[in-house]
């Protein structure tokens, strides 16, 4: 019997140290899990703008969680995504430049530093491919403009041929009628 109250003393013990320790979690991190996998759910879906959404209402119920430094560094990460119609390497940087900025251990420091850098040279190039465009539609226009000049000015050299050509033949004709009215 003794043996007996000592097993239901231990699984009692253990029941109540499970049940403090789930008490004890913080509300953050139990909430964490669920939050993390349906964002990336969303976005496999397509969803960006709810996966972003689901992820900043986390950041705005815990703030100071360690859990909602991550959840920045997420919503920066598919913010990158090019398949995101709505994000942007732009607000992909503003992001992962807020997740830097928190001196707190954070779990992607190395890999937001890079995606960073990425961006930030995304974002650099996205600004300069409106500049080679309007220079190629320059050159494009200029090159149509001296394609129409040519084309004009062979038209013009193919009139002047046209008219020499009469002009000699009339010249011809002139010299054989004086050849024949001189005996």
């Amino acid at each position: 019997m003794r043996r007996w109250s000592l097993v239901w003393l231990t699984l009692l013990l253990a029941a109540c140290a499970t049940t403090s320790a789930r008490r004890t979690m913080p509300p953050a991190a139990d909430d964490w899990i669920g939050t993390i996998a349906g964002a990336k759910n969303q976005v496999a879906l397509g969803h960006f703008d709810d996966a972003d959404k689901s992820l900043y209402e986390f950041v705005q119920r815990y703030p100071s969680s360690p859990e909602a430094r991550e959840a920045t560094f997420w919503r920066a990460l598919f913010k990158l995504d090019p398949a995101n119609r709505g994000g942007s390497p732009r607000a992909a940087t503003e992001r992962l430049d807020e997740y830097l900025a928190d001196t707190a251990t954070s779990l992607h420091r190395a890999e937001a530093s890079t995606l960073r850098r990425i961006a930030a040279t995304f974002d650099s190039l996205a600004q300069r491919a409106p500049v080679v465009a309007v220079n190629d539609s320059a050159r494009l226009a200029d090159a149509q403009k001296a394609q129409e000049r040519e084309d004009e000015m062979q038209k013009e050299m193919k009139a002047l041929k046209d008219q020499l050509d009469k002009t000699n033949a009339e010249l011809e004709r002139i010299k054989k009628r004086l050849q024949e009215r001189t005996p």
